[in-house]
């Protein structure tokens, strides 16, 4: 038999691979209202999906200082240990190289993904009006979003009076003293810290974070205000911080405690 031409073969070949690539997934319709969180720590916008037997919740959370959103998904069933995975998103023009974290909730009835985004690109669904997340066996769905541009207006509303109540920047009082770390962030980790996953793929990046911090020193909550492109990188470095840090309170202007916030960066280098 005579060989086939050899443009024929590699037509034939990619025609092959296109059949069986998997298509889009179905898009996912909500079954309830947005819901509006105002936290004492964080705006939260949440929405479900699925059905009142298997929900499926989606929210929205910025960071204080607006520069990142935390996507959350969080589905019905068992999830692996956590570990960090590849993804693109039909929002970000830098969606290649975006990473997102599943893991088990506390009580391992439900399976999470989280996935840091820098605020600007979710301007794009305003007119997507779809968020669509491709990460393999780890989610690959897409969530229909009406009503997301009055959602993101809610959140950023929400975000300005949070920063007010933290009195971050010059919102809120006038601070005569920044809450400050009683040791280097740096002291408060270990190699130990350095995720497993990480290391075995040399992942390294810095994310920046920010510390809410009570009137009492306390940790009251840990985002991240600048991903390092490594999910887990960036969830461990408000893991440690929240378990071991200890700070000073911030003093307003007649030297009384405050809340406020405290913004570092967290630099994992491989040994």
């Amino acid at each position: 038999m005579d060989k086939l031409p050899r443009a024929f073969t590699t037509l034939a070949c990619a025609a092959l691979l296109q059949a069986f690539a998997p298509g889009p997934p179905p898009l996912r319709q909500p079954i309830r209202g947005w819901v509006l969180d105002y936290g004492d720590t964080a705006c939260t916008a949440m929405r479900t999906y699925g059905s009142a037997a298997a929900p499926v919740l989606l929210a929205f959370r910025p960071s204080p200082n607006g520069g990142v959103v935390r996507l959350v998904v969080s589905r019905p069933g068992k999830a692996p240990p956590a570990y960090h995975f590849p993804l693109t998103t039909n929002i970000s023009a830098d969606s290649a190289r975006a990473t997102g974290l599943r893991f088990p909730s506390a009580d391992r009835k439900n399976d999470i993904v989280w996935i840091n985004f820098a605020r600007p690109d979710l301007e794009a669904l305003r007119g997507a009006g779809e968020i669509a997340i491709r990460g393999g066996a780890a989610i690959d769905q897409r969530f229909a979003l009406p009503g997301i541009a009055a959602v993101l207006d809610a959140l950023d509303i929400c975000n300005a009076d949070l920063r007010k109540y933290w009195n971050v920047g010059d919102a809120g009082v006038q601070l005569s003293a920044p809450a400050r770390s009683l040791r280097p962030l740096a002291a408060y980790f270990s190699s130990d810290d350095y995720p497993a996953q990480a290391i075995s793929e040399e992942a390294t990046g810095t994310s920046r974070i920010v510390v809410m911090v009570d009137e009492t020193g306390a940790v009251k909550d840990c985002l991240v205000e600048e991903t390092s492109g490594i999910a887990s990188l960036d969830a461990m470095a408000c893991i440690a911080l929240r378990q071991r840090a200890r700070f000073k309170p911030a003093l307003d202007a007649a030297g009384k405690p405050v809340r406020s916030v405290l913004t570092g960066r967290v630099t994992w280098r491989m040994p």
